[in-house]
């Protein structure tokens, strides 16, 4: 089984992907990317940073099951022997699910998208950025207000499963419905 959790940037869907892999043992599927590493990241855990060139020639080497230009030639993408075998959960884009379901036609993909109101998804950019929040970051943020709401539009009628992430959810309970829904 793979569990994909898509959503719009502060939906809290990397949060939740953690839940999911921490309590019911799903493992969790690390994309590469060719965007620059933030402070708090960890190589090969959070992302698995790499430049664009060799992102490119993974590309060329048809080693991903998924990939998208998500803004700027910051790439995202998973490899085909990630999905292998075992329990996944994975974040992806709405094409990177797809592409997914194309290229892995016999694999049980279980999709949610993952949804938060602008002002909470906004609070938690900014909380992220925390007090180096900068003229460049309003910027980014709304950036990534018109690039989500183009991406994600529609989206719920072509997922499986829609939560609804708002702060103060209980995220076990989020990800228990999850579990419960995509093992039926």
């Amino acid at each position: 089984m793979i569990i994909a959790l898509l959503g719009a940037s502060g939906s809290g869907k990397s949060t939740l992907e953690s839940v999911l892999s921490d309590k019911y043992n799903l493992e969790k599927i690390v994309s590469y990317t060719t965007r620059q590493k933030r402070d708090y990241e960890v190589n090969n855990n959070d992302y698995v940073f790499t430049t664009y060139q060799t992102f490119n020639d993974m590309i060329d080497n048809d080693l991903f099951a998924e990939y998208d230009e998500y803004s700027k030639q910051r790439l995202y993408g998973t490899l085909k022997t990630d999905y292998a075998s075992g329990n996944k959960v994975v974040v992806l884009t709405p094409n990177g699910l797809r592409q997914l379901k194309r290229n892995l036609p016999n694999h049980n993909i279980y999709s949610v998208l993952v949804e938060a109101g602008l002002g909470t998804r906004i609070k938690r950019y900014i909380n992220r950025c925390g007090e180096s929040f900068n003229y460049e970051d309003k910027n980014e943020i709304a950036s990534r207000v018109d690039r989500d709401w183009s991406m994600f539009l529609g989206v719920n009628r072509e997922v499986d499963m829609v939560v609804y992430n708002e702060d103060g959810c209980d995220l076990e309970e989020i990800a228990r419905r999850i579990i419960s829904n995509a093992t039926r």
